[in-house]
Order: structure tokens, then sequence, then C-alpha cells
């Protein structure tokens, strides 16, 4: 069972049926300036961290909506942590909250973190690709090393990416991210972290770049950077919140059918634009 502090049932309801408030709206809505060397750093390195994206009362709404948006995802799940799978003991996965919560369907949208994510990608405009909070337990194990880009259906995975939201602060003992500068330039490999993990050959003598955040810094990472994250060794709750965004016109291959189902191209045929329900243009 999900145990947030001071999150119940009867308050997450009430959040998640609440409205955004107008001053937090007007942050989303607030556009994010980088400059050359910020672009030029994730352009050689396929990462970034970006300091205090968002802070004070705005940052403690979003992370009141996604700790309750968690916890009703996950309120029915009673089992311990070792109980668990491999996969599992990583971290509590929510994903796709902005088509369940329209509370969280603002966050998600915001034009705030689009800005960053069409600015470091280098298009035109901004699809959502999908949301998904990542809360790691209490002792919850590493996040295995990968490339998110091998598990979607994209036909231009450079041009796809996501921003990591630390919702509290995220020191290395407690999980943070790490990755593998300049490993976007590399071969990209499937790796199973489902069942089967490992570390690429690849980026086996590379050094990782830890990467520890206050609540309200982000990273953006490329979906071709090799990248995870350390085990939390508190006994506190390491929450992130995630969104992934794909450049308009990216299309939908189904040339690997592992990924062929994926949610965010439902009823497309290969080699159609993205272009769904849950892939809006966000900017």
């Amino acid at each position: 069972m999900v145990k947030i502090l001071n999150m119940n049932k009867q308050k997450a309801e009430e959040l998640l049926n609440s409205k955004t408030p107008e001053f937090v709206l007007n942050k989303y809505s607030e556009l994010y300036e980088l400059n050359n060397s910020q672009i030029d750093f994730y352009r050689g390195n396929g990462f970034i961290k970006l300091e205090q994206v968002f802070n004070g009362e705005v940052l403690s709404f979003i992370k009141n909506i996604i700790e309750a948006s968690v916890f009703i995802r996950k309120e029915a799940d009673e089992r311990e942590l070792k109980d668990k799978t491999q996969y599992q003991q990583s971290f509590l996965q929510c994903g796709f909250l902005a088509f369940d919560f329209p509370v969280v369907q603002d966050f998600v949208l915001s034009k705030r973190l689009g800005s960053i994510a069409k600015c470091l990608l280098e298009v035109d405009h901004v699809r959502l690709w999908h949301d998904q909070a990542l809360f790691k337990e209490p002792a919850g194990r590493k996040t295995d090393v990968h490339v998110d880009s091998s598990y979607w259906p994209v036909t231009e995975p450079l041009k796809s990416g996501t921003i990591w939201l630390a919702l509290n602060d995220v020191p290395i003992e407690k999980g943070c991210l790490f990755f593998y500068p300049e490993s976007q330039k590399l071969v990209r490999e499937y790796v199973d972290i489902f069942n089967s993990p490992h570390v690429p050959e690849s980026i086996a003598k590379s050094d990782k770049v830890f990467t520890p955040l206050k609540a309200g810094d982000i990273t953006f990472h490329s979906g071709l950077t090799y990248h995870g994250a350390g085990q939390n060794q508190t006994d506190e709750y390491r929450e992130g919140m995630t969104v992934i965004y794909i450049s308009d016109g990216n299309k939908f291959t189904s040339s690997d059918e592992r990924n062929a189902t994926h949610k965010s191209c439902s009823g497309l045929k290969d080699g159609e634009i993205i272009d769904t329900v849950y892939t809006p243009v966000i900017i």
C-alpha cells in the first residue's frame, strides 16, 4: 500500500476534483527560456539539469496533485516491496495520469515544460507522448540502465525526450538519475529491464554522471540517452513526475512487435503520423 505522508483517500479525491488555481495556470503558460550554452550542453551530452523550473506554492500544488493521483492509482495494491517483481521494486509507475485527472492534465500540457522540450529537441512543435509518475519506495532497488526510445514505436527517436521533475529533494542516496554523457550518439540497444536487465557493452566502460536534484529542479534527456537511477537508501519516497515529448510529424512504426501496441499510438497503421487522442500538440 502506498504510504505517502499526510495523504489519504478523502484528501486525494478532493485534490483531484479541484480546479487548478489561476496563479498556477499562469505559471504553466509562462515559457521557459534557455540560453545558448544550455542548448549546446544538451546537444553534446544528451541530457541537462535545469534548476527551479517550479517553486513555492506552484510546486506545492503540483506535488499534492501528483501524490494524490499515485495514491488513488495504487491504493488497492497492498503488497510489500519484497513481494513485487524485480522491475516493480524499482518504482511505483503510474502512466497516463493526464487522462484520468483533469487537474493533472493542466500540468502535463503546460507550455512552460513544452517550451523546454521544443527548444532542446530543436523542432517547430512538440506533442505529448505520455506522462508517468515514478515514485521509488524506501529501499526501492536501482533503476536499470536503458534507453527510453527502445520501448517506443517512433521513427525519429532523436526527436523525443523526457522531462523528469523532482517533487521532493532527490540526493544521490535517494535514487537520483544518472546519465551517460554523449551516449545518444551510440547505437541504440534494447535492454529488457522488465525481465533480464544488463549494462550494454557500448557503455560498460563509460563514466556515468549522477544528477541530484532539489524539489522543483528538472532534468531533460534524449530518448536515445542511456540512463538509470540508484537505489533509494532512505526511509522516504523519491518522488518524480515525468512528461515525455515527441516532435510533431513523428511517425508510428510497427517494426518491433514488442512496442507495436503502445497506447499512445492506438488505432494507427505503420507509417502514419502520430496524432491520437493521447498525443496532442502542446506548443
